[in-house]
Protein backbone atom coordinates (compact mmCIF):
# COMPACT_ATOMS: atom_id res chain seq x y z
CA UNK A 1 0.00 0.00 0.00
CA UNK A 2 3.06 2.29 0.02
CA UNK A 3 2.58 2.79 3.66
CA UNK A 4 6.13 3.70 5.28
CA UNK A 5 8.06 2.54 2.28
CA UNK A 6 10.77 5.65 3.10
CA UNK A 7 11.41 3.91 6.12
CA UNK A 8 11.57 0.37 4.91
CA UNK A 9 14.39 1.44 2.73
CA UNK A 10 16.25 3.33 5.29
CA UNK A 11 15.70 -0.07 7.37
CA UNK A 12 17.03 -1.79 4.30
CA UNK A 13 20.31 0.20 3.63
CA UNK A 14 20.88 0.02 7.16
CA UNK A 15 20.58 -3.63 8.20
CA UNK A 16 20.61 -5.76 4.90
CA UNK A 17 24.73 -6.25 5.15
CA UNK A 18 23.56 -9.26 6.76
CA UNK A 19 22.53 -10.65 3.76
CA UNK A 20 26.19 -10.27 2.93
CA UNK A 21 27.97 -11.84 5.86
CA UNK A 22 28.87 -8.44 7.21
CA UNK A 23 27.74 -6.90 10.91
CA UNK A 24 25.41 -3.90 10.91
CA UNK A 25 25.80 -0.80 12.81
CA UNK A 26 23.06 -0.57 16.06
CA UNK A 27 19.98 1.07 14.86
CA UNK A 28 18.10 3.77 16.80
CA UNK A 29 14.68 4.52 15.58
CA UNK A 30 13.08 7.92 16.90
CA UNK A 31 9.04 8.96 16.46
CA UNK A 32 6.27 9.99 17.72
CA UNK A 33 3.91 7.33 19.38
CA UNK A 34 1.37 5.48 16.90
CA UNK A 35 3.51 6.17 14.07
CA UNK A 36 4.23 2.65 13.56
CA UNK A 37 7.58 2.01 14.94
CA UNK A 38 7.32 -1.67 15.99
CA UNK A 39 4.72 -3.41 13.73
CA UNK A 40 7.41 -1.77 10.30
CA UNK A 41 10.36 -2.85 12.23
CA UNK A 42 8.81 -6.37 13.27
CA UNK A 43 7.76 -6.84 9.12
CA UNK A 44 10.94 -5.99 7.92
CA UNK A 45 12.69 -8.45 10.38
CA UNK A 46 10.86 -10.94 9.52
CA UNK A 47 11.00 -10.20 5.78
CA UNK A 48 14.95 -9.80 6.44
CA UNK A 49 14.77 -13.24 8.21
CA UNK A 50 13.32 -15.04 5.20
CA UNK A 51 15.77 -13.91 2.84
CA UNK A 52 18.23 -14.73 5.33
CA UNK A 53 16.90 -18.37 4.70
CA UNK A 54 16.94 -18.12 1.20
CA UNK A 55 20.55 -17.20 0.84
CA UNK A 56 21.65 -19.87 3.58
CA UNK A 57 22.38 -16.86 6.07
CA UNK A 58 21.84 -18.02 9.82
CA UNK A 59 19.61 -14.91 11.25
CA UNK A 60 17.41 -14.57 13.92
CA UNK A 61 15.79 -12.00 16.03
CA UNK A 62 13.82 -11.08 19.27
CA UNK A 63 11.23 -8.62 20.68
CA UNK A 64 12.01 -7.07 24.16
CA UNK A 65 9.12 -5.11 25.05
CA UNK A 66 9.55 -2.31 27.61
CA UNK A 67 6.57 -0.39 26.96
CA UNK A 68 5.36 -0.30 30.37
CA UNK A 69 8.35 1.15 32.79
CA UNK A 70 11.22 -1.34 34.33
CA UNK A 71 13.76 -0.93 36.77
CA UNK A 72 17.26 -2.63 35.30
CA UNK A 73 16.18 -5.89 36.77
CA UNK A 74 12.63 -5.71 34.90
CA UNK A 75 14.39 -5.19 31.70
CA UNK A 76 17.01 -7.79 32.38
CA UNK A 77 13.62 -9.98 32.88
CA UNK A 78 11.92 -9.09 29.53
CA UNK A 79 15.08 -9.51 27.96
CA UNK A 80 15.73 -13.34 29.35
CA UNK A 81 12.20 -14.30 28.66
CA UNK A 82 12.34 -13.26 25.20
CA UNK A 83 15.37 -14.88 24.71
CA UNK A 84 14.16 -18.16 26.42
CA UNK A 85 11.35 -18.50 24.55
CA UNK A 86 9.21 -19.22 27.80
CA UNK A 87 6.52 -17.01 29.73
CA UNK A 88 8.80 -17.54 32.94
CA UNK A 89 9.14 -14.35 35.32
CA UNK A 90 12.00 -14.84 37.44
CA UNK A 91 11.77 -13.93 40.77
CA UNK A 92 12.73 -10.87 42.64
CA UNK A 93 15.99 -10.84 44.63
CA UNK A 94 18.01 -12.79 42.04
CA UNK A 95 21.36 -10.82 41.76
CA UNK A 96 21.74 -9.05 38.70
CA UNK A 97 24.68 -10.90 37.62
CA UNK A 98 23.01 -14.32 38.10
CA UNK A 99 20.23 -12.80 35.54
CA UNK A 100 22.80 -11.55 33.01
CA UNK A 101 24.37 -15.09 32.83
CA UNK A 102 21.09 -16.38 32.17
CA UNK A 103 20.90 -13.85 29.34
CA UNK A 104 24.13 -15.40 28.28
CA UNK A 105 23.47 -19.01 28.30
CA UNK A 106 20.38 -18.64 26.21
CA UNK A 107 22.20 -17.25 23.45
CA UNK A 108 25.11 -19.86 23.74
CA UNK A 109 24.19 -22.41 21.15
CA UNK A 110 22.54 -19.61 18.86
CA UNK A 111 24.51 -19.52 15.57
CA UNK A 112 25.02 -16.40 12.90
CA UNK A 113 23.47 -12.94 13.15
CA UNK A 114 21.15 -12.44 16.18
CA UNK A 115 19.09 -8.83 15.87
CA UNK A 116 17.41 -7.48 19.45
CA UNK A 117 14.67 -5.38 19.06
CA UNK A 118 14.44 -3.21 21.84
CA UNK A 119 11.14 -1.55 22.33
CA UNK A 120 10.25 1.82 24.17
CA UNK A 121 14.05 1.38 25.41
CA UNK A 122 13.56 4.48 27.30
CA UNK A 123 11.46 3.17 29.54
CA UNK A 124 14.24 1.80 31.52
CA UNK A 125 13.90 3.56 34.83
CA UNK A 126 16.46 2.80 37.04
CA UNK A 127 20.21 1.95 36.96
CA UNK A 128 19.37 2.32 32.83
CA UNK A 129 23.38 2.78 32.38
CA UNK A 130 23.89 -0.91 33.79
CA UNK A 131 21.53 -2.30 31.27
CA UNK A 132 22.96 -1.08 28.21
CA UNK A 133 26.48 -1.46 29.21
CA UNK A 134 25.55 -4.94 29.25
CA UNK A 135 24.15 -5.28 25.85
CA UNK A 136 26.95 -2.76 24.30
CA UNK A 137 29.97 -3.90 26.22
CA UNK A 138 29.60 -7.47 27.76
CA UNK A 139 26.85 -9.86 25.90
CA UNK A 140 28.55 -9.94 22.16
CA UNK A 141 32.13 -10.77 24.18
CA UNK A 142 30.13 -13.83 26.16
CA UNK A 143 28.30 -15.44 23.19
CA UNK A 144 29.27 -16.84 20.01
CA UNK A 145 26.90 -15.04 18.03
CA UNK A 146 27.34 -11.58 15.62
CA UNK A 147 25.11 -9.59 17.84
CA UNK A 148 23.24 -5.86 16.94
CA UNK A 149 20.30 -4.00 18.33
CA UNK A 150 17.50 -2.13 17.06
CA UNK A 151 16.51 0.50 19.42
CA UNK A 152 12.76 2.05 19.79
CA UNK A 153 11.47 4.96 21.76
CA UNK A 154 9.22 7.90 21.76
CA UNK A 155 11.58 10.67 23.05
CA UNK A 156 14.05 12.13 20.30
CA UNK A 157 16.35 13.53 23.30
CA UNK A 158 16.84 9.91 24.88
CA UNK A 159 20.25 9.53 23.91
CA UNK A 160 21.53 12.55 25.61
CA UNK A 161 20.69 10.93 29.02
CA UNK A 162 22.82 8.01 28.08
CA UNK A 163 26.65 7.90 29.06
CA UNK A 164 28.60 8.64 26.33
CA UNK A 165 31.19 5.61 26.77
CA UNK A 166 27.50 3.40 25.77
CA UNK A 167 26.82 5.67 22.65
CA UNK A 168 30.50 5.16 21.59
CA UNK A 169 30.38 1.20 21.81
CA UNK A 170 26.99 0.83 20.45
CA UNK A 171 28.25 2.94 16.75
CA UNK A 172 24.49 3.58 16.32
CA UNK A 173 22.67 4.60 13.29
CA UNK A 174 19.54 7.29 13.79
CA UNK A 175 16.36 6.48 11.97
CA UNK A 176 13.35 9.14 12.09
CA UNK A 177 9.47 7.86 11.96
CA UNK A 178 7.56 10.74 10.78
CA UNK A 179 3.80 10.74 11.88
CA UNK A 180 1.61 9.89 9.15
CA UNK A 181 0.20 12.19 6.84
CA UNK A 182 -3.58 11.99 5.67
CA UNK A 183 -2.51 10.14 2.40
CA UNK A 184 -0.96 7.33 4.53
CA UNK A 185 -3.79 7.42 7.01
CA UNK A 186 -6.59 7.10 4.08
CA UNK A 187 -4.59 3.65 3.18
CA UNK A 188 -4.49 2.35 6.72
CA UNK A 189 -8.07 3.05 7.27
CA UNK A 190 -9.08 1.55 4.21
CA UNK A 191 -7.18 -1.85 5.11
CA UNK A 192 -9.13 -1.27 8.41
CA UNK A 193 -12.58 -1.44 6.22
CA UNK A 194 -11.72 -4.28 3.88
CA UNK A 195 -11.03 -6.76 6.93
CA UNK A 196 -14.00 -5.94 9.11
CA UNK A 197 -16.61 -3.70 7.13
CA UNK A 198 -19.09 -3.83 3.96
CA UNK A 199 -17.14 -1.59 2.28
CA UNK A 200 -19.99 -0.42 0.12
CA UNK A 201 -21.65 0.98 2.75
CA UNK A 202 -18.52 3.59 3.87
CA UNK A 203 -18.28 6.62 1.77
CA UNK A 204 -14.74 7.57 0.87
CA UNK A 205 -15.04 10.99 1.93
CA UNK A 206 -16.05 9.66 5.28
CA UNK A 207 -12.80 7.97 5.41
CA UNK A 208 -10.60 10.75 4.07
CA UNK A 209 -11.65 13.13 7.05
CA UNK A 210 -11.13 10.42 9.31
CA UNK A 211 -7.49 10.60 8.24
CA UNK A 212 -7.91 14.51 7.82
CA UNK A 213 -8.76 15.19 11.79
CA UNK A 214 -6.25 12.68 12.66
CA UNK A 215 -3.46 13.68 10.83
CA UNK A 216 -4.22 17.38 11.68
CA UNK A 217 -3.67 16.44 15.78
CA UNK A 218 -0.77 13.97 15.86
CA UNK A 219 -0.88 12.02 12.73
CA UNK A 220 -1.47 9.07 15.31
CA UNK A 221 -2.51 5.59 13.64
CA UNK A 222 -4.41 4.20 16.51
CA UNK A 223 -6.33 7.33 16.91
CA UNK A 224 -7.74 7.32 13.12
CA UNK A 225 -8.64 3.71 14.03
CA UNK A 226 -10.32 4.20 17.15
CA UNK A 227 -12.39 7.24 15.35
CA UNK A 228 -13.57 5.02 12.53
CA UNK A 229 -14.66 2.48 15.30
CA UNK A 230 -16.55 5.23 17.10
CA UNK A 231 -18.17 5.90 13.70
CA UNK A 232 -19.26 2.91 12.97
CA UNK A 233 -20.99 2.32 15.87
CA UNK A 234 -22.40 5.87 15.23
CA UNK A 235 -23.32 4.62 11.71
CA UNK A 236 -24.72 1.44 13.24
CA UNK A 237 -27.43 2.91 15.37
CA UNK A 238 -28.66 5.33 12.97
CA UNK A 239 -28.23 5.21 9.13
CA UNK A 240 -26.56 1.85 9.11
CA UNK A 241 -24.05 4.44 6.09
CA UNK A 242 -20.66 6.06 7.17
CA UNK A 243 -20.82 9.00 5.72
CA UNK A 244 -19.37 12.43 6.71
CA UNK A 245 -22.25 13.24 9.20
CA UNK A 246 -21.27 9.69 11.37
CA UNK A 247 -17.55 10.84 11.59
CA UNK A 248 -18.76 14.28 13.10
CA UNK A 249 -20.79 13.07 15.80
CA UNK A 250 -18.18 10.38 16.67
CA UNK A 251 -15.28 13.00 16.31
CA UNK A 252 -17.51 15.46 19.11
CA UNK A 253 -18.28 12.03 21.15
CA UNK A 254 -15.09 10.81 21.74
CA UNK A 255 -13.95 13.68 23.55
CA UNK A 256 -16.95 14.06 25.56
CA UNK A 257 -16.62 10.25 26.74
CA UNK A 258 -13.07 10.70 27.43
CA UNK A 259 -14.05 14.08 29.88
CA UNK A 260 -16.76 12.48 31.31
CA UNK A 261 -15.15 9.35 32.06
CA UNK A 262 -12.48 11.28 33.68
CA UNK A 263 -14.75 13.42 35.92
CA UNK A 264 -16.29 10.18 36.98
CA UNK A 265 -12.61 9.42 37.89
CA UNK A 266 -12.43 12.25 40.20
CA UNK A 267 -12.29 11.96 44.29
CA UNK A 268 -15.80 13.46 45.78
CA UNK A 269 -14.15 16.59 46.77
CA UNK A 270 -12.84 17.31 43.24
CA UNK A 271 -15.94 16.54 41.82
CA UNK A 272 -17.58 18.95 43.74
CA UNK A 273 -15.31 21.84 43.26
CA UNK A 274 -15.64 20.97 39.77
CA UNK A 275 -19.06 21.43 40.14
CA UNK A 276 -19.14 24.58 42.18
CA UNK A 277 -16.88 26.23 39.56
CA UNK A 278 -19.42 25.34 36.78
CA UNK A 279 -22.56 26.73 38.76
CA UNK A 280 -20.41 29.83 39.44
CA UNK A 281 -19.42 30.44 35.41
CA UNK A 282 -23.29 29.87 34.86
CA UNK A 283 -24.39 32.70 37.53
CA UNK A 284 -21.58 35.32 36.74
CA UNK A 285 -21.06 37.23 33.17
CA UNK A 286 -17.78 37.44 34.19
CA UNK A 287 -14.75 35.42 34.82
CA UNK A 288 -14.64 33.48 38.25
CA UNK A 289 -12.04 34.59 41.34
CA UNK A 290 -10.43 32.29 43.07
CA UNK A 291 -12.39 33.18 46.16
CA UNK A 292 -15.99 33.13 44.70
CA UNK A 293 -15.51 30.00 43.57
CA UNK A 294 -14.86 28.94 47.36
CA UNK A 295 -17.81 30.09 48.07
CA UNK A 296 -20.24 28.26 45.70
CA UNK A 297 -18.29 25.15 46.97
CA UNK A 298 -19.12 25.61 50.38
CA UNK A 299 -22.89 26.33 48.65
CA UNK A 300 -22.51 22.97 46.72
CA UNK A 301 -20.80 20.70 49.79
CA UNK A 302 -23.81 21.93 51.88
CA UNK A 303 -26.48 20.54 49.67
CA UNK A 304 -24.32 17.42 49.65
CA UNK A 305 -24.04 17.20 53.34
CA UNK A 306 -20.60 16.82 52.98
CA UNK A 307 -17.65 19.01 54.85
CA UNK A 308 -16.04 21.52 53.13
CA UNK A 309 -12.67 21.63 53.21
CA UNK A 310 -9.97 24.27 53.73
CA UNK A 311 -9.88 27.59 51.18
CA UNK A 312 -6.23 26.49 50.52
CA UNK A 313 -6.88 22.85 49.73
CA UNK A 314 -9.86 24.24 47.41
CA UNK A 315 -6.91 26.21 46.09
CA UNK A 316 -5.00 22.82 45.42
CA UNK A 317 -7.93 21.11 43.82
CA UNK A 318 -8.42 23.95 41.26
CA UNK A 319 -4.67 23.62 40.18
CA UNK A 320 -5.57 20.32 39.86
CA UNK A 321 -9.01 20.73 37.59
CA UNK A 322 -6.29 23.35 35.50
CA UNK A 323 -3.92 20.67 35.25
CA UNK A 324 -6.23 18.00 33.07
CA UNK A 325 -7.95 20.96 31.31
CA UNK A 326 -11.05 20.55 33.40
CA UNK A 327 -11.41 24.56 34.28
CA UNK A 328 -8.83 27.39 32.79
CA UNK A 329 -7.08 29.33 35.62
CA UNK A 330 -5.03 32.60 34.88
CA UNK A 331 -2.88 34.44 36.90
CA UNK A 332 -4.01 38.02 37.17
CA UNK A 333 -1.56 40.64 38.85
CA UNK A 334 -3.75 43.19 40.69
CA UNK A 335 -0.44 45.42 41.43
CA UNK A 336 -0.15 46.41 45.12
CA UNK A 337 -2.78 44.47 46.03
CA UNK A 338 -1.13 41.04 45.02
CA UNK A 339 -2.43 38.13 42.74
CA UNK A 340 -5.38 36.29 42.37
CA UNK A 341 -6.55 33.18 39.92
CA UNK A 342 -9.16 33.99 37.64
CA UNK A 343 -11.36 30.54 36.39
CA UNK A 344 -13.00 30.01 32.80
CA UNK A 345 -14.71 27.44 31.88
CA UNK A 346 -13.40 24.58 29.28
CA UNK A 347 -15.62 21.88 28.50
CA UNK A 348 -18.63 21.04 26.06
CA UNK A 349 -22.01 22.24 26.95
CA UNK A 350 -23.60 18.93 27.02
CA UNK A 351 -20.40 17.75 29.66
CA UNK A 352 -21.19 20.43 31.10
CA UNK A 353 -25.05 20.04 31.82
CA UNK A 354 -24.55 15.98 32.57
CA UNK A 355 -22.13 17.72 35.35
CA UNK A 356 -24.43 19.96 37.40
CA UNK A 357 -27.23 17.11 36.98
CA UNK A 358 -25.67 14.79 39.35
Amino acid sequence: RNIRIKQLGRLARCLSPVLGGELPSTLLIYGPSGTGKSVTSIHFLSTLTAMCAEKGVAFRYFYVDLTTPHTCFGAFNELAIALDGTMRRYRKGIALDEMQDTVIRALGTAEGFVCVLIDEADNVTRDADIFLTFLAKTLPKKVPVRLFYVFLTNRVDWEKTLDPRILSVLKKTDLIFEPYDAKDLVEILKLRVEKALDATKVDEAAIRKIAALASRETGDARKAVELLAKAVKVAEDSSGRLTENEVDVADQSLEVDKTEELIRSLAVQQRLALKACYLGFGKQPTRLSTGNAFGWYQEVCRADETRPLTQRRFSDMVSFLDLYGLVNATVISKGRYGKTRELSGSLPDRVVGNLLRR
